[in-house]
């Protein structure tokens, strides 16, 4: 592998890292957000729309889960949860390519010196 080529696999695990990195972002913010949200939620739901009565924390929680907008934003969790995986893996693959060249080149040079044969 040439400096060229090696720079173009460097080049690409800088840009699948920021890429895994914005992933992750994305992921902890929504698994952050979350908690927020469902608390929002439960604070929507305190009080009951059919007595106007109080209801339980565990009324509300369930109500607040059973709400469109925590199902939109578990749906966007999981998006979030599959993208950053997927990053991950990519980031993972030119790892492993790479340590495989180095572990290649460092062979051959082995082998070159043990046959005296100087590398130009």
């Amino acid at each position: 592998m040439n400096d060229e080529t090696l720079e173009m696999k460097l080049h690409d695990l800088r840009t699948i890292g920021q890429k895994h990195a914005e992933a992750k972002a994305n992921l902890t913010k929504l698994e952050h957000s979350r908690k927020i949200l469902l608390a929002t939620l439960m604070k929507e739901k305190m009080i009951n729309s059919n007595t106007g009565k109080l209801d339980s924390v565990n009324a509300q929680e369930r109500e607040a889960r059973a709400d469109d907008r925590y199902k939109q934003h578990i749906d966007a969790l999981a998006i979030a949860v599959k993208e950053e995986a997927k990053w991950h893996w990519e980031k993972r693959i030119v790892e492993i390519n790479f340590e495989t060249w180095k572990t290649k080149t460092i062979n051959q040079m082995k082998e070159a010196k043990h046959y005296g044969v100087q590398k130009t």
